[in-house]
């Protein structure tokens, strides 16, 4: 028996993978569009639920919602097991029921997933751990599920750019590795090289300790003005790191998001006028 879960996830990935927008593993958004984005999510269920309330896809055809790194989240207090496989699950199903509303950006620990890596936090490795929280939700079927999200997760772009020259992207490659990392990736599809260490995929979902010299270069080469990132743990929600940067995380109880329209112009000033506390929705 095929399992559902499996399918809607292959459902998914193929959406993901057929998006008109999509050039390579970069996705060119429309104009009109209104964007709301979070950092890593790590199985936070409440600002999980909270968002999706506020982006209310069904009255609002314009949004754009873009998640990302919504596995490996916290044990469990009653199972003992990482549960953000029905975070995961929940979203491949939106992505179905709203195929151009939602949309997702691939991270490391996505990456560390579905290339049979590991990733410890907090002295534990989150992949593991995602592998047993999926068996223990779906039994004998774990491992078609599991099949399913891999291919969900390697379907997800890396990059999403917006009409007003934002540039929407998990991380960037580390300044030292950019030269390794290079930017044909964004206009190309994924190679199974890219997906290790050195690789192109690699580089621009772990790096880190990026300057505001290297996204001004990034900004000439690639013809953007800023950009939006996710990855960095920021006890604050969010940080304008670089003149062109903005950092969100959506992970934790001071988690934000941001939302702002496609068109408009943004720099750092405008961005701080475009994140919004998470804990504050819908009051």
């Amino acid at each position: 028996m095929v399992s559902p879960a499996a399918d809607i996830f292959r459902q998914a990935a193929e959406l993901n993978v057929s998006d008109p927008r999509r050039k390579g593993s970069t996705i060119y958004l429309e104009e009109g569009c209104e964007l709301i984005v979070s950092g890593d999510l790590h199985g936070n269920r409440n600002a999980f639920n909270k968002i999706i309330a506020h982006a209310a896809l069904d009255a609002n055809p314009s949004c754009r919602l873009v998640l990302q790194e919504m596995g490996h989240g916290p044990l469990d207090p009653k199972s003992g097991q990482d549960r953000s496989i029905d975070l995961l699950l929940r979203a491949a199903r939106l992505k179905i029921q709203h195929p151009q509303q939602v949309l997702f950006l691939m991270g490391n620990h996505d990456l560390a997933q579905f290339t049979g890596n590991e990733i410890t936090k907090e002295g534990r490795g989150v992949c593991k751990a995602f592998v047993a929280g999926t068996h223990f939700a779906f039994g004998d079927q774990g491992d078609e599920v599991l099949a399913g999200v891999n291919e969900f997760f390697r379907s997800m772009p890396l990059a999403i750019r917006c009409p007003n020259g934002a540039m929407l992207s998990h991380s960037l490659p580390a300044p030292s590795r950019m030269t390794l990392a290079g930017t044909d990736v964004l206009q190309r599809d994924y190679r199974e090289e890219d997906y290790h260490r050195g690789g192109s995929v690699y580089e621009w979902t772990w790096g880190r300790g990026q300057t505001a010299e290297q996204l001004d270069q990034l900004a000439t080469e690639l013809g953007a003005d800023f950009f939006i990132l996710g990855h960095r743990h920021v006890e604050t929600g969010y940080e304008v790191f670089a003149p062109r940067g903005l950092v969100i995380a959506s992970d934790h109880e001071h988690g934000y998001i941001v939302q702002f329209s496609g068109d408009l112009a943004m720099n750092a000033e405008i961005a701080l006028e475009c994140v919004k506390p998470i804990a504050a929705l819908g009051i």
